[in-house]
Order: structure tokens, then C-alpha cells, then sequence
């Protein structure tokens, strides 16, 4: 009985992280630029978690580049009249067999943490306060007390959370 409750515990626990996996995720030797420098090479693509109903299953394109330090984000985003596209550098802290780590710190409230946690193939992007109570940021910065993590989806998630959002919408009626 033990072993069947662990088993049950255990799968639970693995079926959510096993589901969040990008649609594309590669990590490849490549030579980069025109002084043909070999680095290791990321790519993903997907849809983050928090990007909302009217955003593809496609949105995200991340690239990192680890002998160049940095990863880039590009971001397709939709705000109710039309389509825009932002991008977003990362620079690389830590970049080993199991993991890369990658900083934004260039806004003025918050810091973007970039994980790519390459044994699960799972991409996590999370925003923490820097803390900002004096200045003149600071009221403005108090807009973004809220701190948040998103997981870069794959299709099936994309597709089970449609379903949710309709499921939810008929009950609602």
C-alpha cells in the first residue's frame, strides 16, 4: 500500500513539469559570426505561461549563446488592437550540464531571472522586486510589488489551457 500511495505521489508530481516543455528546445554546437566562434547554442520556442488567451502557441523565441554570454528573448504580444513584438537581453551568470542562469536587470523596478533547466528541458521566467522605496521611481515601482513566474509552454499545455478557458467560460454562462 506504501509503494502504490509513493507511486501515486510521484507521478502527480511528475506529470505537471513532464507537460511544460517548449515546443522547440535544442542545445547544439554551432560556429556564430563572422570571426567563426564556436559556442554552445540554446534554442527555444514556445508560449509563456502568463502571455494570455489571444497570444500564439508560438510567441516565444529564446536563443542564448554561452561563449557570447548572453540569451535573447523575443516576445510576440498582442494589447487588444494589435500585434507588436519585444525582445529582451539576458546576460548568462551560469551556464553548466544542468542548468543556464540569465539576468535582466535593466528595469528600473524589477530583476527577469531566465532558468533553462536543461535536464527537464523546462524554461522558467521570473521577476523579482529590487526593492526600490526612495527616489523617484519609487511610486512608480510600487506598481510592481507583485513578483511572478511563467513556464515556457509547448503545444499540448497551450492546448489544455484553451480548453480550460472555454470549459471555464461555459460554466460562467
Amino acid at each position: 500500500m506504501r509503494q502504490l500511495l509513493f507511486s501515486c505521489v510521484v507521478l502527480a508530481l511528475a506529470i505537471p513539469v513532464v507537460a511544460q516543455k517548449p515546443i522547440i528546445f535544442d542545445v547544439s554546437d554551432v560556429v556564430v559570426g563572422e570571426q567563426k566562434i564556436p559556442t554552445l547554442y540554446l534554442i527555444a520556442e514556445g508560449k509563456w505561461s502568463d502571455a494570455g488567451e489571444h497570444v500564439a502557441a508560438n510567441s516565444t523565441w529564446i536563443t542564448c549563446y554561452k561563449s557570447l554570454g548572453f540569451c535573447d528573448v523575443a516576445n510576440a504580444n498582442w494589447n487588444g488592437t494589435g500585434a507588436s513584438v519585444s525582445t529582451t537581453d539576458f546576460d548568462i551568470l551560469r551556464w553548466d550540464s544542468n542548468e543556464i542562469i540569465a539576468v535582466d536587470s535593466s528595469p528600473i523596478c524589477l530583476v527577469n531571472t531566465l532558468r533553462v533547466d536543461l535536464v527537464t528541458k523546462r524554461i522558467t521566467l521570473s521577476s523579482s522586486d529590487k526593492g526600490v522605496t526612495k527616489g523617484p521611481s519609487a511610486p512608480f515601482c510600487k506598481l510592481f510589488d507583485k513578483v511572478t513566474t511563467a513556464v515556457l509552454w509547448g503545444l499540448e499545455d497551450t492546448v489544455k489551457d484553451e480548453i480550460n478557458r472555454a470549459k471555464s467560460k461555459q460554466q460562467n454562462h
